[in-house]
């Protein structure tokens, strides 16, 4: 087998392109084959996929920028948004589509995904009577005649729902996803992890979602997802083989608007996109549909300014 060596240490540091790597899709087979985690993306910078490897499987990661020089301060506007839940008969298409066209009014460049983007199939018992679209790629071309109409940069991680096709065999319905957005030119990357990072300004925004469905109990609570969350990782994270602060948490899975600031980290629940029905009530995940806007100003590797606001799309309808 060919000496992979040299390109490993490579891949664990950066991420690059197949051309840059003088690899083919055969050798990042190869690699995976004897136990490598390697990962792949759409970079819409580079117009291309690019490769690399992490040290869990569970974990992705894209460098947006790094650490400003001197004390230069960087302004930040964010999306936070999650469970989309697209193609059940609950979706609030028309909210998520009022809340990107005021992400598109104020300014924001980033659209942070915490998993879920469509409802998948198979993930619990009758799902099908609470689906108006059964296939993964009806699924996705609903969710993506939304998306489709606005130049964000969306960044999205992985979801339960968004998994169930796969795990029958099926195409990986985000990715199907990322490639369609990149051939009609638009920005999209899917860090394909439970745990995905983004690393705004040297700093890390980590997205996650749970992976079992013990969040949509009423009685859940989400500290306990959390406290798990900090004891795995409450420090520096190192990603590339150097080490970021990580001070955001935006968690989906849980359909709640929550905010809270522990050890110096942010941490959000930015609601959802799927609106109240019978079995949402029951699953004690009702509420109101919507997401988060965040106004962040950096200096260095530390946030100095924080504005988080929950919106409402129908709120401000009538």
């Amino acid at each position: 087998m060919k000496n992979y060596s040299k390109v490993i240490k490579k891949m664990e540091k950066e991420q690059l392109t197949l051309e840059q790597l003088k690899l083919s899709m055969e050798d990042i087979v190869n690699l995976k084959n004897i136990g490598y985690n390697v990962k792949e993306q759409y970079d819409p910078r580079k117009g291309d996929y690019v490769y690399y490897i992490t040290k869990s499987g569970d974990m992705a990661y894209i460098k947006i920028s790094d650490i400003a020089k001197g004390k230069k301060e960087v302004k930040l506007k964010l999306l936070e948004i999650s469970d989309l839940h697209a193609g059940c008969k609950n979706f609030d298409a028309k909210g998520l589509d009022m809340t990107l066209q005021e992400a598109k009014n104020r300014g924001v460049k980033y659209v942070h995904i915490s998993g879920d983007l469509i409802d998948g199939f198979g993930v619990y018992r009758g799902q099908e009577n609470n689906l108006k679209k059964n296939k993964a790629i009806e699924q996705i071309e609903e969710l993506m005649s939304i998306l489709e109409k606005y130049d964000f940069w969306y960044i999205a991680s992985m979801g339960n729902h968004d998994q169930s096709f796969c795990m029958r065999g099926g195409l990986d319905p985000v990715k199907y996803l990322e490639a369609r957005m990149a051939k009609k030119g638009k920005k999209f990357t899917y860090l394909n992890a439970y745990e995905g990072n983004i690393i705004h300004s040297g700093i890390v925004f980590r997205l996650i979602h749970l992976q079992g469905g013990a969040a949509r109990a009423a009685s859940y609570k989400p500290q306990v997802y959390l406290s798990r969350v900090f004891e795995s990782n409450l420090n520096d994270v190192e990603l590339g083989n150097k080490e970021y602060n990580l001070r955001s948490i935006q968690a989906g899975h849980f359909h709640i608007f929550y905010s809270i600031s522990m050890g110096g980290i942010t941490i959000i629940m930015p609601g959802n996109f799927q609106h109240d029905g019978d079995l949402e009530k029951r699953m004690g995940i009702s509420g109101e549909t919507g997401g988060v806007f965040r106004e962040l100003t950096i200096v260095g590797d530390k946030i100095v300014g924080n504005k988080i606001e929950f919106y409402f799309p129908w709120k401000k309808e009538g």
